[in-house]
């Protein structure tokens, strides 16, 4: 009876320690992808974009996540795939045709835990918005692979949105193809 009696404590300490911790999401645009051919809506990642999600597993190598977010594309789940492998995550595929939904499925399957979002350069922002951020800056280019957005959602709802960087600095040769196709 002493047992049991102890392990709904430890759980009823749990449960309340991660409602009274902060949800944090981290949010990247996809690596580096080919560019050579403007027509493939679904490119791989380039050497520099596969370099660039190594890079990404390395910047957690002290946080843990709980869960692992990616579109549906290529070069989204191959950035995503270093880091899910390194800390043996599946990585779950969001639709943002259905966000709304799909953003409450988020937050309430990460409260209080930590979590990483793969979106792409035009879709990144504005999760960040639906996760109930602001925006830190107005866009992102197309040449612009660097940004590590961190979103913390504190237990009272107020939020916080970082801006970083990992990997290398940008490359300002890829994406160049995909610009003048537009």
């Amino acid at each position: 009876m002493k047992n049991i009696l102890f392990i709904l404590f430890f759980i009823s300490l749990t449960a309340t320690a991660q409602s009274n911790s902060p949800t944090t999401f981290y949010l990247v645009r996809h690596a580096e992808k080919v560019t050579d051919d403007p027509s493939n809506k679904d490119p791989m990642l380039t050497e520099n974009g596969e370099n660039r999600a190594i890079a990404l597993a390395k910047a957690f190598n002290k946080i843990e996540l709980n869960n692992i977010y990616s579109t549906n594309y290529k070069r989204t789940t191959a950035t995503a795939t270093p880091l899910a492998k390194k800390q043996r995550k599946e990585i779950k595929i969001y639709d943002l045709k259905k966000l709304k939904t799909e953003v409450e499925a988020i937050l309430k399957d990460n409260k209080g835990k930590n979590a990483l979002i793969v979106g792409h350069s035009n879709t990144v922002l504005e999760m960040i918005e639906a996760l109930g951020g602001k925006r830190p800056i107005t866009a992102i280019s197309d040449q612009e692979y660097d940004y590590l957005f961190q979103l913390i959602i504190g237990t009272d709802g107020t939020s916080d949105v970082n801006l970083m960087h990992y990997g290398e600095i940008n490359s300002n040769s890829e994406g160049e193809q995909m610009m003048q196709a537009k």
